[in-house]
């Protein structure tokens, strides 16, 4: 953001990503009533004069979480993959702390452009460096590129040329800062566009296994899509896991019902109301299905077994989703057959608050899901 400030500060504002501390709030309070006594004295005005009235700390609006964020993993990945491939370079939309882009900015300055907040001049910037051979990687949050700059990212899949958009603070949490950040349209707003592949991962080592498959493999453009806050727990895959294209992985095994989730969040939750149904000696098998608009048909019938029900969960509005997208290969591979299929996720606007108050609000948290399981059967 431009301020006066900002060449004294090697570059950055502070007050774009995140919100002051307490001690820059009181030091900016004091500025700010200094230069209005002033005025006040010259005018023979009293001054304003102000006392603390509550001191009290408020509690922690994160439940109890693991260590790991995906989106940490994230930048980790940019750095390692930055030294075996150097065909890509980073582009971001003044969010480079919060998207973890500092160290590959600080590691390949001449591979990073900063474009500022313009998301819709950042993926035309990308499209014409595609254009010229240049494989960019864009970077913002979900709820900004992927509404915002719609139109020039189907533009640049007009192309044929590849770029990666990275969506970072996707689905309902965290659900403080409210509906202008929460993305709960993106994967619709993506799977629109042709040539687009639509990725989840789960941890962060999924998150490496993603970002390798974007940059190494993938023959068309991607979209990556990460949590930014802490993952509830660190969701264990499989040992044999192979990141393969179109198939996920069963995390918990089960034979009355089937769940597909995607993202540490939801696959907590997941987890949580399949943890809850064992005791009522109910199967739930909860399947990682990091591929949002893709999957493998023969991997999905093997996978599906003998559930007579069929849910999705997720991060996400209940309308475009990965819902939508298994709904719709399920019946057009005749896979449907006396199953029945229901979708879990945010129906209307999204509520703000803590994580876990807003879960439950939505019905999304696992003792919830559990009752909503039960009651559908």
């Amino acid at each position: 953001m431009e301020h006066p400030r900002v060449l004294r500060e090697k570059g950055l504002y502070k007050w774009h990503a995140g919100a002051p501390d307490d001690a820059s709030y009181a030091a900016a309070s004091k500025e700010l009533l200094e230069k209005i006594n002033i005025q006040l004295a010259e005018l023979w005005l009293n001054p304003i004069i102000t006392k603390v009235i509550c001191d009290e700390k408020k509690p922690s609006a994160l439940p109890p979480h693991s260590e790991e964020y995906v989106v940490k993993a994230y930048g980790q990945a940019l750095v390692e993959l930055g030294s075996i491939y150097n065909n890509f370079i980073v582009l971001d939309a003044d969010l480079a702390a919060d998207c973890h882009l500092r160290d590959f900015e600080n590691r390949f300055p001449k591979r990073f452009i900063e474009a500022g907040i313009a998301e819709q001049d950042m993926v035309s910037m990308a499209g014409g460096l595609a254009r010229q051979g240049i494989f960019p990687i864009i970077n913002s949050f979900g709820s900004f590129l992927a509404s915002r700059a719609n139109e020039q990212i189907y533009t640049n899949a007009c192309e044929g040329s590849k770029i990666i958009c990275v969506c970072h603070y996707a689905g309902l949490i965290p659900a403080g800062p409210g509906r202008s950040h929460q993305s709960l349209r993106d994967i619709s707003l993506f799977g629109a566009i042709p040539n687009m592949t639509i990725i989840q991962p789960c941890n962060a080592l999924e998150t490496r296994l993603a970002l390798h498959y974007c940059i190494s493999q993938a023959t068309q453009n991607c979209m990556l899509r990460l949590n930014i806050g802490p993952s509830p727990r660190i969701i264990q895959l499989p040992q044999e896991y192979i990141f393969t294209k179109g198939r996920g992985a069963v995390l918990t095994t089960g034979d009355d019902a089937i769940i597909f989730a995607y993202g540490p969040v939801m696959l907590h939750e997941a987890s949580i109301a399949s943890e809850i149904l064992a005791k009522k000696e109910f199967g739930l098998k909860v399947v990682n299905m990091p591929w949002l608009n893709l999957v493998d048909v023969e991997w999905l019938r093997e996978i599906l077994g003998a559930a007579a029900k069929i849910f999705v969960l997720e991060d996400h509005s209940t309308i475009g989703g990965l819902g939508d997208f298994l709904l719709n290969q399920l019946v057009s591979h005749g896979l449907l057959s006396g199953k029945t299929f229901q979708k879990f996720g945010v129906v209307g606007l999204p509520e703000c608050g803590r994580p876990d108050e807003v879960l439950k609000f939505h019905g999304l948290d696992g003792a919830t899901l559990a009752e909503r399981i039960t009651n559908n059967i």
